[in-house]
Order: C-alpha cells, then structure tokens, then sequence
C-alpha cells in the first residue's frame, strides 16, 4: 500500500499517466463484510445495511493525459465495496474489480484507477493520515 497525502479515507482517485485522454469509469457491483477472492476473481460476503446511493453508486470522468481528479468522501460506509472499473465504457483487459474498504481498524484508504504511459489499466489502494467521516 502507498501513502496518499491528506486525501481523506473513502475517496477515489481517477489517474491518467497516457498520453491519450480516457473515460474512467466506476460501480460498485456489491456490498458486504468481507472480501474473498476465488477461480473467477474478488467478491464480497456477508449482509450488510448501506444507504441505496452508496449500494447503487456509479461514476465516470473524461481524464487528461498527466491529469489527476480526486474525488472525496465517495465511498462512506466502513463495508467492503465490490468496485468495477470501466476504461472508455468497457472492463480492463485485467484488474477491473477490487473489493476495498475505506476504513477498517487499521487503515484508513483511497482507491486509485490508474491509466499507466502504455495504456494499460491498474487499481491501487493507498493509506492516508486523514480518517475524514470515519474519524473515530
């Protein structure tokens, strides 16, 4: 895990290091109390209460190349969101989903969809300092 700056936890991060501008998209497919990963990829267990907004929350944005858009307090609710990632309206080759958590007892996080120089799509989540809403 990387250490963000003073990004508050349960913010998102859209990150585009090519030289050609991106549509970065995101959804949360699933909520729940755990993560587990199994022979099809990441997925999310347990029964869990969230708002609707944040059980049904989609997003995208036009990204610059070199360009960086944060998004804070998206995610806010300490549960495991199963998030699928989009590049110009359709799933990465690899990596589209991650199950993340923006604070557990830990660590507080922000999730990262990262566009690389050769095009290539990653996720990543970092620690932050900054708990925000989950300051306890």
């Amino acid at each position: 895990m990387l250490q963000s700056e003073d990004i508050p936890a349960g913010s998102l991060q859209f990150k585009n290091q090519d030289d050609l501008p991106h549509v970065i998209g995101v959804s949360v497919v699933d909520v729940g109390t755990d993560a587990e990963t199994d022979a099809d990829g990441y997925s999310v267990s347990g029964n869990v209460t969230v708002r609707p907004q944040q059980r049904e929350l989609t997003a995208s944005s036009s990204v610059a190349p070199g360009e960086t858009q944060t998004f804070r307090n998206v995610f806010t609710e300490s549960v495991y969101y199963l998030v699928e990632f989009t590049i110009d309206g359709a799933p990465p080759e690899t990596g589209g989903r991650v199950p993340f958590n923006p604070s557990t007892r830990e660590y507080d996080n922000v999730l990262d969809g990262v566009v690389s120089a050769s095009g290539e799509f990653s996720w990543r989540i970092s620690t932050t300092d900054n708990a925000g809403r989950f300051e306890q």
